[in-house]
């Protein structure tokens, strides 16, 4: 039975392998007619069950097989990363919840200030 259920897994692995690719969390830059880029930031998040049993068989020397797998993949999107003539900027789509999430929010710029401030 374990051989049935493995070769299930492996199939839906790989179906949600091909689902899920780099562009699925950072997806394709968008070019304004500005000159700046918008990248969309997705969270993804996955769901597998599997499940199965075998039927005694007074026929059949191999006992027959009974199984089922599902599989479930939501895209949620969280922020945009804006790239433009007056720097970088990470624009989340809801608030943050802590100072280290503000942080991390505002470290591209506060990289930006800390370059020119090293450049003069």
């Amino acid at each position: 039975m374990s051989e049935h259920i493995h070769q299930l897994v492996e199939t839906a692995l790989q179906n949600l392998k091909g689902m899920n690719d780099a562009e699925t969390v950072i997806g394709k830059p968008i070019q304004t007619p500005d000159g700046t880029v918008v990248i969309p930031i997705c969270r993804t998040n996955f769901g597998l069950v599997t499940g199965g049993t075998e039927f005694s068989s007074v026929v059949a020397a191999k006992l027959p097989f009974g199984g089922g797998i599902g599989a479930g993949m939501s895209i949620i999107p969280v922020a945009f990363l804006i790239i433009g003539p007056s720097g970088v900027q990470t624009v989340p789509l809801e608030s943050p919840k802590d100072a280290y999430s503000r942080l991390i929010d505002l470290s591209p710029q506060l990289l930006d200030k800390l370059k020119g401030l090293l450049e003069r």
